[in-house]
């Protein structure tokens, strides 16, 4: 049963980070892995490992997303 909650915790967490994805490249279009560039950054230099990773995910989805699909759905 932890199993499953775990699972499920995780499945939370990469769709808020899909949808934080979403919004930048919505707002920033082609400029959106670089603000998600900076804000990792900023996380790194303060040592914040945990908002680090958080951000180096979310510049992995941007640069895989496809934004004229994101658009369009």
């Amino acid at each position: 049963m932890l199993t499953l909650s775990i699972y499920n915790i995780y499945k939370v967490m990469q769709e808020n980070l899909r949808q934080i994805a979403i919004a930048l490249i919505s707002q920033y279009g082609e400029e959106a892995s670089t603000i998600a560039m900076l804000r990792a950054a900023e996380y790194a230099a303060s040592l914040n490992t945990v908002e680090w990773l958080k951000w180096e995910e979310i510049i992995k989805l941007i640069e895989n997303m496809d934004s004229d699909n994101i658009l369009d759905s």
